[in-house]
């Protein structure tokens, strides 16, 4: 990967610094220029990469509308409206997502275990939100549908793939539920000690973890004689 220590690096500072400013609602002001700058360091750190057309086509369309995702959700309590476009946008993200998860899908693995403990968790935090969703249920019902597909085909990727690159993808899939379970928590039933926080720092490390598996995405063959980049 090219420029990869200088981005972590670069990544670390402005995570840090949003935590930072989160952390302090007297410095929540700032949080439209603090915010989005994860997603654009991500956005050029990944487009200076050497990958296929199709692969570059499907995450940069992910990375930009988790962009846009991030701008939306910044002032969501003050215009609702904005909260719906920022589930649109994140509901975009995670469908691109498990598009570029499914291209290196190993069809000899089951599903149907990971897939019920997976509706299981899923169910579980929808009803005990349910009765706070109003005119929300049905779209957070969905978003959540697409969360959910997202990770199946995460796992599915298991023995096709190197191992550094499952294990922080689907690491990943699984930092973004806890982030949005925090966050859904948070917004519609009680106030968690240091979620903004928690909510942030969980984001920004899932969105590291899947782009650098996706980087690091080599095809496990038996041979080991051909690497390439999904």
């Amino acid at each position: 990967m090219k420029h990869l220590k200088p981005f972590l690096w670069c990544y670390f500072i402005i995570v840090l610094i949003e935590l930072i400013v989160v952390g302090h609602p007297e410095l929540w002001s700032y949080r439209i220029i603090t915010k989005p700058m994860i997603m654009v360091s991500m956005i050029v750190f990944f487009l200076k990469q050497k990958v296929d057309q199709k692969t570059r086509i499907i995450v940069a369309t992910a990375l930009f509308f988790a962009l846009a995702g991030d701008l939306l959700l910044i002032y969501d309590e003050i215009y609702e409206s904005l909260f719906y476009g920022g589930l649109l946008a994140f509901f975009t993200t995670h469908i691109m997502y498990a598009i570029q998860f499914s291209r290196s899908r190993n069809k000899d693995l089951g599903f149907i275990a990971p897939t019920l403990i997976l509706l299981f968790y899923a169910a579980s935090v929808y009803i005990y939100l349910y009765d706070s969703l109003n005119n929300l249920a049905i779209p957070v019902a969905i978003y959540i549908s697409a969360h959910l597909i997202m990770i199946l085909f995460a796992y599915l990727r298991k023995d096709f793939l190197t191992n550094n690159s499952y294990i922080y993808i689907l690491s990943g899939t699984f930092l973004f539920m806890f982030s949005d379970s925090i966050l859904a928590i948070t917004r519609f039933k009680s106030e968690i000690p240091y979620s903004r926080i928690l909510v942030m720092a969980f984001y920004a490390s899932a969105q590291l973890l899947v782009i650098l598996g996706i980087l690091k995405n080599v095809v496990k063959t038996r041979s080991l004689k051909s690497d390439y980049s999904v």
